[in-house]
């Protein structure tokens, strides 16, 4: 009879044999369906080398890039006020409600420990910028905004200079936008704000980072825009200026390009993590495994091992992550991806996004997207990984929100201009939104939500209320009810998201009086 040892050894080498079968074959068979889906997808007519999304070199001649590279050095939002105290503009003062900044007495930051400026403090610091503004001007004269990056060596090293340098240029002009509105100097304002709407246009970089640099750009227009509505010495050729630059616009495409890039990026970072010496460390997914490791069971148990039980770990999810489960992964990672590029191009078809979004959310949880269980063995020993590389496509999922909230904002600056300039020709504001086609508007304003009319309607003291039925999809009549997202008023975070009007004084003062926390 063979010894007890010996029978051991045996049990041991079978299934050390049936575990190297095993690997070979799920990592064929998962090497197999990544090839085979890529295949689909360029048959389909999908272009998965990212260099074929590079734009063209441009001609000198259009690219504003050599007067912004002389402005950039000049702007210094550290000087003076502008980096101790935030100028209000279109500040939320209770829910629809905002503070018309520049008609305020002082500029008051409860944001920066209840800072206080006059609005000579902010001239000082705005006059510290030298002739940036006048060179900003002329980069916009230029119809791309292109600083030539080397998009081969992406997406490894992502240049991050130009797009602070960008947001920084819009960061400051708002400002001045406000603090010309302060002194009635209307054209100027409106001048700067055409800056920095043209800056959003001309700058097209095909990154989703860069997109969202776009979208907060945005956000700093539509507030500096709703100021400027607040004029009384508006012209209509400066109104008809600023709506041209809204409808040029372009937040739908731009992320869908993005979104494409952003596919063939990921799947190169997982092919080149492959290639690492220890993927579980590597500096492309920042994952401590002793602070906050995932694994359960096994692999748990030998973390509790300490260091060398840390490290058979690592190499252990190492060695199987590269024959087998980055194949998974790849191919996970590229379904849900074109999943969500099909979705935005569904929302480029059909101009609304309620739609595609609901059949998205279906189909990523039908693909097990942010399911944390799954294979026994992997569950065991690694979930780092996994939940690093979904956590990618979450990350673009939200970046589809926010194209749908930037795409909202963007049709109810363009119908809030048009009713001005409607008001300002006729003496009263139009009964229905119909009036302003096609006069103001070439066809009726359509909510990028559900594809319907904004919401519309003139009030008896001679405001209005402007809409879109917002995130949940649902009609609440104007319900600017906070959606709990938000700690602070944000016009885009109620129910409804509704166009503010002017506050009180009697609310501006209650504002000041129990200023946010």
């Amino acid at each position: 009879m063979k010894k007890w040892w010996v029978k051991l050894l045996l049990v041991i080498a079978a299934v050390v044999l049936l575990l190297v079968a095993w690997l070979a074959v799920s990592s064929i068979h998962a090497t197999n369906a990544v090839e085979r889906y890529k295949a689909q997808l360029r048959a389909s007519g999908e272009r998965l080398a990212f260099t074929d999304l590079i734009p063209p070199p441009l001609k000198p001649e259009s690219n504003g890039v050599e007067f912004f590279n002389q402005a950039a050095p000049l702007l210094n939002s550290s000087a003076g006020m502008l980096d101790t105290n935030d100028v209000p503009y279109m500040k939320m003062v209770a829910p629809g409600k905002a503070m018309v900044g520049w008609q305020q007495v002082k500029i008051v930051s409860f944001y920066r420990g209840g800072a206080t400026n006059t609005w000579q403090d902010l001239e000082v610091a705005l006059q510290a910028q030298g002739n940036a503004f006048e060179l900003l001007q002329k980069t916009v004269s230029r119809p791309v905004l292109d600083f030539g990056l080397d998009y081969r060596a992406l997406p490894d090293s992502i240049a991050f200079q130009p797009m602070i340098k960008v947001k920084s240029a819009a960061s400051i002009l708002a400002p001045a936008v406000i603090d010309e509105l302060h002194l009635g100097d209307t054209a100027t304002a409106v001048t700067n704000l055409h800056t920095i709407i043209a800056l959003v246009n001309a700058w097209q970089q095909p990154l989703m980072v860069a997109q969202l640099v776009r979208t907060a750009m945005a956000s700093i227009a539509d507030r500096a825009q709703w100021e400027v509505l607040q004029s009384t010495n508006l012209t209509d050729a400066q109104l008809a200026l600023l709506q041209r630059d809204w409808e040029k616009m372009d937040f739908v495409q731009a992320f869908e390009t993005a979104m494409v890039m952003e596919r063939d990026f990921q799947y190169i970072s997982i092919e080149h993590l492959r290639g690492s010496n220890s993927p579980s460390t590597s500096a492309a997914y920042t994952i401590n495994w002793g602070g906050s490791s995932s694994s359960t069971g096994l692999g748990a148990l030998l973390d509790e091992w300490g260091p060398k039980g840390v490290a058979i770990r690592e190499k252990t999810v190492d060695a199987l992550w590269r024959v087998s489960w980055s194949y998974e992964d790849e191919l996970h990672m590229l379904q849900s991806d074109q999943t969500m590029i099909d979705a935005m191009r569904r929302v480029k078809r059909e101009g609304f996004f309620q739609d595609a979004l609901a059949d998205l959310d279906r189909k990523l949880s039908a693909m097990g997207v942010g399911r944390t269980n799954g294979a026994w063995l992997r569950d065991n020993f690694d979930n780092d990984l996994k939940n690093s590389i979904q956590s990618s496509t979450r990350d673009i999922k939200d970046c589809i929100n926010r194209a749908l909230s930037t795409e909202v904002a963007r049709r109810i600056v363009i119908t809030a201009i048009a009713l001005k300039r409607y008001q300002l020709r006729h003496g009263s504001l139009p009964l229905d939104l119909p009036a302003l086609v096609p006069e103001f508007l070439s066809e009726l304003p359509r909510d990028p939500v559900d594809g319907k009319p904004l919401r519309y309607h003139p009030n008896a003291n001679g405001t209005f209320v402007l809409y879109s039925i917002g995130e949940d999809c649902k009609d609440g009549g104007g319900d600017v009810t906070p959606d709990g997202k938000f700690t602070s008023f944000y016009w885009l975070g109620g129910l409804d998201w509704v166009w503010p009007q002017p506050a009180t004084p009697q609310e501006v003062q209650n504002y000041y009086d129990h200023p946010p926390k």
